[in-house]
């Protein structure tokens, strides 16, 4: 009868540990079934051979898609650099032409008007926009 409650109480014991720390056993239980299943023959390394191999694979491509990311936007900002280069170099040459096309338009006004400071006066006002008072 000894024997019976000293039984009954280490069982209970075990009970409650395994109630509370239900997840060691479930470990060491479930890598026991693994050793037992591949044990024998080499799928346990086959598996982690293609596991390797998928996650290698993975990496390569995202590493293939970030440079092609790059390229992507360095082409994109070389475009936009170009284009900035051309539309600068457009502006200061329609710059410079205004400047040259209002230089010679001056001067044939004043030309045309040199015997006539009041009327060469005027003409240059209602061209370029000034108030003339004379």
């Amino acid at each position: 009868m000894l024997a019976y409650l000293s039984i009954k109480k280490s069982l209970k014991k075990t009970w409650a540990w395994l109630k509370h720390n239900w997840a060691a056993p479930v470990i060491v239980l479930y890598t026991i079934v693994l050793w037992l299943l591949f044990r024998k023959s080499g799928k346990a390394e086959e598996l982690l051979e293609i596991r390797s191999e998928s996650y290698k694979t993975q990496i390569e491509a995202i590493n293939k898609a970030h440079e092609d990311e790059i390229t992507k936007r360095d082409k994109i900002f070389n475009e936009y650099n170009k284009t900035l280069d051309k539309i600068t170099k457009k502006y200061e040459e329609d710059k410079k032409e205004l400047t040259e096309k209002k230089k010679k338009e001056i001067k044939d006004i004043v030309e045309k008007y040199h015997d006539d400071p009041d009327g060469l006066a005027k003409e240059i006002a209602d061209r370029f926009g000034f108030n003339y008072e004379g």
